[in-house]
């Protein structure tokens, strides 16, 4: 029975490092160095920000939803450039993996640059120190990212630490990029984590993008919020949208809803649509309104748009449909528009 009880305890062991071991990538041209973060992410990269020579940092974490890296021409990730190399499309692949390898360039006392990759992916190091950390905590490394992503100067640099956090497992994430998403941060930054909120993070993350549709004041910032929520096939990201076309005290941001709306609902929001073309009283408003019908799928935006020409009695709004009709290449649209000119 003991024996029993030791063969499987050590089976568990070797089942765990070979897990361990996948999470890390084949590292080549790479002076190759493995240490455990017991003290944290943070002090090791600040350690390594002292060093004179640039140094690569990688480490694994679990992601929200299965990652990609998205590479089809090579296996390989040449961190320092090409190097002239030829991809061969018969080495690509699409693995998708349940972790991800954070990838931190370390050079003249600061982070400048961030890397997001597949587990499968080789990395190239270019001759480079690479330090591979084992035992990195999602929390720790959501606070690190955040860090960057708040003090990065470099726009690539900021963006790079919005997405890498919001692939991370841990509710940490979500609570990290409604904070990034929030009034005070710059609005580039706002914009990106309200983003990877709506396409990432799932009800939690749906739930902050409504809270900030509803209670932001920057009109600029609620204009991108239209877009974010058809990233979610949550209903209520279609409810938000009519929400905004409707009540937003902003014009823009109302015309941007109606746009996004009709993309996203089709013939679910043409009823919505009618209603603001006839009712809204802002005149651009209700010429957005039209132009929006004219983006629903093509047989329900011919019919909209015959039904608003015949029976609007504002002359902006039927002139509008109008034209859009005469983008349209609807047979219906055409035949309409013969029998306007024979009146």
């Amino acid at each position: 029975m003991r024996a029993f009880v030791r063969a499987f305890v050590i089976a568990l062991v070797l089942s765990a490092t070979t897990v361990l071991l996948a999470q890390q990538p084949t590292i080549v041209h790479g002076q190759v160095t493995t240490e455990a973060a017991n003290h944290g992410l943070g002090t090791v990269v600040d350690g390594l920000k002292q060093q004179k020579d640039a140094v690569w940092v990688g480490y694994s974490i679990p992601v929200i939803n299965k990652f990609s890296s998205g590479w089809n021409s090579s296996h390989i990730d040449y961190l320092e450039g090409n190097n002239g190399a030829i991809a061969n499309e018969s080495e690509g692949s699409n693995q998708s993996s349940d972790h991800a390898v954070i990838l931190l360039r370390v050079a003249d006392g600061a982070v400048m640059k961030l890397h997001v990759e597949s587990p499968e992916r080789e990395l190239d190091a270019g001759g480079l120190r690479f330090v591979w950390l084992n035992g990195v905590e999602a929390d720790d490394s959501v606070r690190v990212l955040t860090d960057l992503a708040r003090q990065g100067d470099a726009r690539h640099l900021r963006d790079s630490a919005a997405f890498a956090i919001s692939v991370h497992q841990t509710s940490a994430a979500t609570t990290a990029l409604i904070s990034l998403a929030g009034p005070g941060n710059d609005l580039g930054l706002r914009e990106k984590a309200a983003f990877w909120l709506a396409s990432q993070r799932g009800q939690d993350g749906l739930a902050a993008i409504q809270r900030f549709a509803r209670e932001d004041s920057d009109s600029k910032f609620r204009e991108k919020l239209a877009f974010d929520l058809t990233l979610s096939k949550d209903p209520a990201a279609l409810n938000e949208l009519i929400r905004m076309a409707h009540e937003d005290a902003s014009p823009q941001v109302r015309k941007q809803a109606q746009f996004w709306m009709a993309n996203k609902g089709g013939k679910r929001v043409t009823d919505d649509l009618r209603t603001i073309a006839t009712n809204d009283p802002n005149e651009q408003i209700r010429k957005s309104a039209v132009f929006a019908l004219s983006r629903l799928p093509s047989d329900e935006a011919a019919a909209q748009l015959i039904a608003v020409a015949d029976s609007s009695k504002d002359p902006i709004v039927r002139r509008q449909a109008i034209f859009w009709l005469g983008q349209s290449n609807d047979p219906r649209a055409l035949e309409y528009l013969t029998k306007l000119l024979k009146q």
